[in-house]
Formats: structure tokens, C-alpha cells, sequence
């Protein structure tokens, strides 16, 4: 579990680590952390325990504040169940301690996010569904570059589908002409009618009622395993794949599991890939039953479902309407989130298929053809350049509000937007630290081309969301449309209070 920083004397940073990363974790810390903050660490202060399977870190901090110093005492715990933070001498009513805190928990969040994120980027997921006639996915499959390229755009916001089309618009108009406004639309609808399709040919596990289950193995990978893999990957993995394919089913109880860890191993250790149990990591989610469950919660039949092997925690859904849609979820969503925030992410691109925003983005792009060639042509022919850059941002602007809508819709529907925030908080938990003690970048990121608001926007608005009943359900694009604007220009003025809990010229180490 990923939380945002709040004063406590006792803070849990994440939950279930893998046994083989518990060492490396400490590892890291000491190099990220605590060296780099030797200098407001009370000389002496500083240990390491190892006991059971648990490595606790204890230090004592003293921080220059004005011409006072700031003591606080810290422990810090690492094991298999979670990485928690202790504060044992925290005083509520000291704003300077609490400030400090704050950014230690900060700190060390970061530290841990990036070393699991390092850790699952070196290693190999294996993604399974079924029961008989299996489906499976193996990290490195060789594909087409078009594949390739769809399943990057289908990983993302639509409405980044459409801007690619508004891109290849601008080529084609070198080679037609004119008729590039009817050749595009007509692409276009095409594309909405058969876009759930698409989306389903991207992927190969696909959870059914018949199939509900989809099981995430990992596999820790070591400096061997690495060695092995750039050398034969290309040809290893596809045999691996279609052995695990072959050979496991998906583990419904714990002699299952170890049934599955040890097939695994073996399959491996066949092809020169040295792993051990304590390497292997297993997560089982009827996945199903969750979507069928949001959906049941939307009024709507559950849309087909597609799993892609993916490390990222992402979704996103498409289609032309409820009956004819889909949703793709990552293997990373399915390992990093859980049930109920799982849920809400569901929820929100539920919320996208209810609004039909893929027939929205269609729309003004369609509109943007017609108008580019009979309405403003002269415009688009004296400033191609600025044309398009107002273009882009113009429908980035559009995606941003639908973001947020979907946001809504999902926190009022679902009636949890907590769990939305904590969904965000873990997807987007780097990008929040860098917000969060850069002003500057509040700002910026309103700025950039991405559909997506700022992070710390969507955390903050759902964490404090609060449903107004019927009104807000009524006029939910014009409260979200409020929302953006509001949040825009308020970002111009807000600071960050953790922000402050540091002098801007000797803050404390947390990031690589």
C-alpha cells in the first residue's frame, strides 16, 4: 500500500515485498538515503538489525531550522509483509517536526517506488488465463511493428488515437488534397465501430465467465538470469512461454502455488536460467468478477476483456458503446493494486465508455478535418505550425476534462473516490514527489501534451471529492470542466506546505 505523507508516529509505506528484495531494499535506502543525508544524522545514532527475516534501520535526525535544530527519531522496518516508518519521539503539536516528517516519509516512499520499479523492470512476467485451450503472454514476444505500435496507443488515452490521426491527416494532405477531410472521417468511423476489436487482438489472456482467472508470475531476475536473457532471449522465451503454457494451471490454493513456483523453476533451470522459490512471485485475480462487479455497479453488461504483459499499473478502455467495448488492464495493475483500487480504475474507464468519449474525441476531431479545410483553410495555410500546436492543445485541453470526468464517475458511482486517490497515488507517486517540491511543475505539467491533468490535481480532487447528489451527476462534464479551470489557475499561486519544511538551497536527499 502506497499512502500520501501525513504526521504519524507510525506510517506503512508499502505492503508485500518480495522476499528476495527485502536486503536490497535496506541496500538501497543506506545508498539513497541515508548517506547522502549523512550530515543531519546524529554521528552515532545510526544501525542495522537483521532478525528473522526483518531488517530494521534506526537513525536519529538534527535539522538546522532558522537558528533552532529539529530533532526526530526514526526507525524504519523492512520485511516481507511491508516497509513501515516509526516516528517514536513525534510531537503533534511541533509544526517544525511534523514538516520534517513529512518529507522523510516523502523521501523514502520515493526511494522504495523506484527500487521496486527497478526490480520489476529486471524481471520476467509470465501472464496466464484459463482453464482449458490456455492463453498466456511471456515478457520479450516477437511481434509486428504495427502491433507494436498499437498497443502503445491502445495502452493510452484515445485521445491519443485521434491526434495520431490528425497527424497523418496533415501528410496525406500532401498527396490528395481536399479529399483528406473525407478519407480521415471515414477512417475514423471505421475505426470507432471496430476500435474494441482492435483492442482485443493486442493481447492474448482474455478473463471470461467461463475463464475468469488470470495468474502474474514473476520472476526476480539476478545477474545470470540477466546475462542469459540478452543473449538468447529471443529464442528462450518463446519456448519458455509455450512450456508454462503446457504445463501450469492457474493455482486456485497454496500447494497450487508451490506446484506452480517449482514447473516454473524447472522450466527455467531447462533453458539455463538459474531462479529459486524465494525468486518466484505468484498473484492470482479474477479479474472477471472485478469488472463484472463495476459494471453490475454502471448498469451495464461487462465489456470484453483484454490482459496486456505490461509492468506499468495502467488501463483503458474503447468502443463504440456498451455492448461493443472493451477494456484492457496491464499485468502490472493486476501485481500493484488492490481490489478496491482495481475497482475504481475500472470505474473510471467504465466511466469513459458510459460518457462514449471515444465518440467525443471523434467527433471534434472529425469537426477539426471540416474546419481545417472549408471554414479556416487560410489560417491553417499561413501557420501550419502554430495551427497545429493550438490544435493539439485544444484537444489535449478536451481529453483533461473527460480525465477528470471519468475521475467522478467512477468516485460517485462506486461511492469510494478514496480508493481512486490511493490508485492514483501509486500510479503516478513519482511524478507526485517531483510535484509536489517543484512549484514550477504544477504549472508546467497543465502545459504539457498529455490528456492526462497533473497528478497531484486528480490526488488532491479525490481525496477531498464530496458527491452533491443529483446536481453532480447531471452536470458532471460542466463540474469537471470547473474543476480543470480552477485547478489551472490555482496552481500559479499553491505551494506545496512540505515544500517549505526545508530550506529550498540545503534540502534533504531522496531521489536517485
Amino acid at each position: 500500500m502506497t499512502v500520501e505523507a501525513t504526521p504519524a508516529k507510525r506510517v506503512l509505506i508499502q505492503e508485500n515485498i518480495p522476499q528476495a528484495a527485502v536486503g536490497g531494499l535496506a541496500e538501497s535506502l543506506e545508498r539513497y538515503y541515508i548517506t547522502p543525508n549523512s550530515r543531519f544524522i546524529d554521528p552515532g545514532s545510526y544501525r542495522r538489525v537483521e532478525s528473522s527475516g526483518v531488517i530494521e534501520l534506526f537513525w536519529k535526525i538534527k535539522y538546522p531550522e532558522g537558528l533552532l535544530v529539529v530533532p526526530l527519531s526514526i526507525m524504519l522496518s523492512i520485511s516481507q509483509e511491508a516497509v513501515e516508518l516509526t516516528f517514536p519521539d513525534l510531537d503533534k503539536n511541533s509544526s517544525d517536526q511534523i514538516r520534517l516528517s513529512s518529507r522523510v516519509i516523502d523521501d523514502v516512499q520515493n526511494i522504495v517506488w523506484q527500487y521496486m520499479q527497478n526490480t520489476k523492470l529486471s524481471s520476467l512476467y509470465f501472464v496466464i488465463g484459463g482453464k482449458e485451450d490456455q492463453h498466456s503472454e511471456a515478457p520479450g514476444e516477437r511481434s509486428s511493428v504495427l502491433r507494436n505500435i498499437l498497443r502503445r496507443l491502445f495502452s493510452g488515452n484515445t485521445a491519443n488515437i485521434f491526434l495520431t490521426f490528425l497527424l497523418f491527416s496533415f501528410v496525406l494532405f500532401f498527396i490528395i488534397g481536399i479529399y483528406t477531410v473525407f478519407v480521415m472521417i471515414a477512417f475514423q468511423v471505421m475505426y470507432l465501430i471496430f476500435s474494441d476489436r482492435i483492442a482485443l487482438n493486442l493481447g492474448n489472456v482474455h478473463p471470461t465467465e467461463d475463464r475468469p482467472l488470470v495468474t502474474i508470475v514473476s520472476v526476480r531476475s539476478n545477474k545470470e538470469t540477466l546475462k542469459a536473457l540478452s543473449t538468447y532471449a529471443k529464442k528462450i522465451l518463446p519456448e519458455i512461454r509455450e512450456e508454462i503454457t503446457r504445463s501450469v494451471q492457474v493455482p486456485t490454493t497454496p500447494f497450487d502455488r508451490m506446484t506452480l513456483k517449482t514447473t516454473v523453476i524447472q522450466i527455467l533451470t531447462k533453458h539455463s536460467v538459474r531462479a529459486n522459490l524465494n525468486d518466484v512471485e505468484i498473484k492470482t485475480r479474477n479479474v472477471y468478477a472485478i469488472v463484472q462487479r463495476v459494471a453490475a455497479r454502471f448498469h451495464r453488461d461487462p465489456p470484453s476483456i483484454v490482459i496486456q504483459n505490461s509492468l506499468v499499473s495502467n488501463a483503458a478502455a474503447t468502443g463504440i458503446s456498451t455492448k461493443h467495448s472493451s477494456i484492457m488492464i496491464t499485468a502490472g495493475s493486476l501485481e500493484d493494486l488492490n481490489e478496491v483500487e482495481l475497482e475504481a480504475v475500472i470505474g473510471h474507464e467504465l466511466g469513459h465508455i458510459k460518457g462514449h468519449d471515444p465518440v467525443i474525441l471523434g467527433t471534434v476531431t472529425s469537426f477539426e478535418f471540416f474546419g481545417r479545410f472549408f471554414l479556416w483553410f487560410p489560417i491553417f495555410l499561413a501557420q501550419p505550425i502554430l495551427y497545429f500546436i493550438v490544435v493539439f492543445g485544444a484537444i489535449f485541453a478536451i481529453g483533461k476534462v473527460l480525465e477528470t470526468r471519468a475521475d467522478t464517475e467512477s468516485a460517485i458511482v462506486l461511492g469510494n473516490p478514496d480508493a481512486m486517490a490511493t490508485a492514483l497515488t501509486k500510479i503516478g507517486l513519482r511524478q507526485l514527489y517531483h510535484e509536489k517540491y517543484s512549484p514550477v511543475a504544477k504549472v508546467l505539467d497543465w502545459f504539457q501534451f498529455d490528456p492526462h491533468p497533473p497528478i497531484y490535481f486528480r490526488v488532491k480532487r479525490m481525496s477531498e471529492f464530496k458527491s452533491n447528489g443529483s446536481d453532480e451527476t447531471r452536470h458532471m462534464f460542466l463540474i469537471s470542466l470547473r474543476d480543470c479551470i480552477e485547478g489551472f489557475f490555482s496552481s500559479f499561486s499553491s505551494r506545496s506546505a512540505s515544500s517549505n519544511s526545508v530550506p529550498d538551497n540545503e534540502q534533504l536527499v531522496g531521489s536517485k
